[in-house]
């Protein structure tokens, strides 16, 4: 049986920030299951305007071997579910609007 809730005491850090190139950027070290004390690296870029995951990418040999892993699909349920994340994540997309607006003015 495989649950679909995951522990949040996996994901050590979580970073949640923008730049004009790339948008919304999610980045988090998350615990490898398998082997104790070592950390992944792992990346989720959210277009701005339509808050979709543009895409991922994790340094596990799982993400480089099938380009997806167990680490992004963590880090997509810890956004899909922690109602503080959704709102640092709608901190920084206005955050990024204003940037455009000024930028443009």
């Amino acid at each position: 049986m495989t649950s679909t809730q995951t522990p949040k005491s996996y994901i050590k850090r979580l970073d949640v920030f923008c730049t004009l190139g790339e948008g919304i950027i999610i980045s988090a070290d998350i615990e490898s299951r398998s082997r104790e004390g070592l950390l992944h690296y792992t990346r989720l870029i959210l277009d701005p305007l339509t808050m979709k995951i543009t895409r991922g990418s994790c340094d596990c040999e799982g993400y480089a071997f099938r380009g997806h892993c167990l680490h992004i699909e963590t880090l997509k349920q810890l956004v899909d579910s922690d109602e503080r994340v959704r709102e640092e994540i709608m901190k920084v997309k206005e955050e990024l609007m204003r940037i455009k607006e000024n930028k443009t003015s």
